[in-house]
């Protein structure tokens, strides 16, 4: 009973970080009273066989009385008082940054040098509609490293977020994205498909992306979807990011191998990935790649160690089951791409954890 009340009064989360800060609390304890304890401990048994030593020898030992007097009460009293509101504060302190931890605003996982991120596929899109403005909030809230989003090129040439070439899907107009306008665009709706809370979402331009994600210091991840009908499409992308001077933070993706060299012509400083469903053959043959992302299922750790040894990061895609997330992080890969962003979060945490640690956090998750 006092737990369901600690807990319709903390929220989930916090509560859970107060018990992690408990245990972890008990355990940093445990170690220090060993370790002040030990040398006592060790004196103490030094110092027995020394009397044992003395009486056996027939020597006397001198003996030192101790009294406890009314001033060492008070000062005992008085570190009492002190200790408890040590304990209260460190509770208190240690209960937020475990807060932190959950919500994904602390990385305590500093034994790894090879950080996995996570980048979020279409912004959220398991909960908001894809390639959308809400769905890439939605993302930076959830604690996603990077966001990936589809780029296409309109009938006057503007650049727009979008995965598919025809628009039925995700707005009801059966219309391919070459064939409308900037304009036609504003008054299609790309939420309610997903669900009627997100009735009037737009489609984005890609300068306002890249604005919202400068602002919110969001890498991207842009991948561009050729069609054919395009005229300067990996031009007008690359302006749109100079503009923004936000090269630093962005990568451009593409299945298409052309587009990258055609990036690397224009710009040799924007790092690129190539986006393949299976890879085979020399890593060398592939110059215009920077990094590769590939589908889950054909990533091996002997590919993974040959992207390494070239000095070059892979990608997995698209990934939601926890099998799957444990699989890539065993492969040690260096980007997971999922639409849960959650379950990746917590699967590279309880991947980095101890049995005893894995065991209490899968506990704590059950119960509450």
């Amino acid at each position: 009973f006092l737990i369901i009340k600690i807990q319709d009064i903390l929220g989930n989360v916090l509560l859970k970080s107060f018990l992690t800060t408990i245990l972890f609390g008990f355990v940093a304890i445990s170690f220090l009273i060993f370790t002040l304890l030990s040398a006592p401990i060790s004196y103490a048994g030094i110092s027995s066989l020394y009397y044992v030593r003395k009486k056996e020898l027939g020597e006397k030992g001198s003996h030192i009385s101790i009294t406890m007097t009314e001033k060492n009460t008070k000062t005992n009293k008085h570190l009492k008082r002190i200790f408890r509101g040590i304990t209260i504060v460190s509770l208190g302190i240690g209960t937020m940054f475990t807060y932190g931890v959950y919500k994904g605003k602390y990385d305590i996982n500093i034994e790894y040098t090879r950080k996995i991120e996570i980048t979020a596929h279409r912004g959220a899109s398991s909960l908001y509609p894809e390639n959308t403005m809400a769905a890439f909030r939605g993302a930076k809230e959830l604690g996603a490293d990077v966001i990936e989003l589809d780029v296409q090129q309109t009938k006057d040439k503007e650049i727009i977020v979008m995965h598919d070439k025809n628009l039925k899907r995700t707005t009801g107009v059966d219309k391919n994205v070459w064939e409308v306008t900037k304009e036609e665009r504003q008054n299609l709706d790309a939420g309610s498909f997903l669900k009627n809370e997100f009735i009037g979402e737009k489609i984005p331009l890609l300068k306002e992306v890249v604005d919202w994600a400068k602002e919110n210091d969001m890498k991207l991840n842009i991948e561009l979807k050729p069609t054919g009908k395009e005229e300067n499409f990996e031009a007008s992308v690359i302006e749109i990011i100079k503009n923004a001077n936000y090269i630093e933070n962005v990568v451009i993706a593409s299945q298409v191998y052309q587009v990258l060299e055609n990036v690397k012509h224009m710009d040799e400083t924007i790092k690129t990935v190539y986006v393949a469903s299976l890879f085979y053959g020399d890593i060398h043959a592939f110059p215009a790649a920077d990094d590769f992302s590939l589908e889950t299922s054909n990533i091996t750790k002997g590919l993974v160690n040959r992207i390494h040894e070239e000095g070059k990061e892979i990608y997995a895609w698209t990934i939601n089951t926890k099998e799957n997330m444990e699989k890539v992080i065993e492969l040690n890969v260096d980007n997971i791409i999922t639409d849960d962003i959650e379950l990746a979060k917590k699967s590279i945490i309880l991947n980095r954890k101890s049995n005893l640690i894995y065991e209490y956090v899968k506990w704590i998750e059950t119960h509450f």
